[in-house]
């Protein structure tokens, strides 16, 4: 795997679990005051995301794939910012569910886009 694809998968995946481990933590009532390092171990998600698309992009042909994955990575940083506001009330787990999922989707998108970087063989710096 070359250099540029090891350092985003090794990003999606740190940012991913640490988001997830503190969301969960949210779920069963723990952690409430660590939100807002839970919003930026998303942020960094979707930044992860959004770069793995644009060198998926630009490097590999996978136009359909990455320009999904930014699509994506946009989406559930609204839905992040937005959640709270969302459904709210004892259904408001509906919501948190489908930001699990959300997340655990752009976790699976962008293992996949680092993947076909590290199949072509595409550093950040080459042409």
């Amino acid at each position: 795997m070359n250099a540029a694809a090891h350092v985003l998968t090794l990003l999606i995946r740190m940012f991913g679990a640490s988001a997830l481990v503190l969301g969960l933590a949210f779920w069963l009532g723990y952690a409430r005051s660590l939100i807002l390092l839970h919003m930026a171990f998303g942020m960094g998600l979707v930044l992860s995301l959004l770069a793995a698309s644009w060198i998926a992009w630009m490097k590999t042909g996978r136009g359909g794939l990455a320009t999904f994955a930014a699509g994506w990575g946009i989406l559930i940083w609204a839905f992040g910012i937005m959640q709270s506001q969302i459904l709210p009330g004892p259904l408001h787990w509906i919501v948190e569910l489908a930001h699990l999922i959300a997340g655990g989707i752009a976790i699976g998108v962008g293992g996949r886009l680092a993947t076909a970087v590290s199949q072509r063989r595409v550093s950040l710096g080459a042409p």
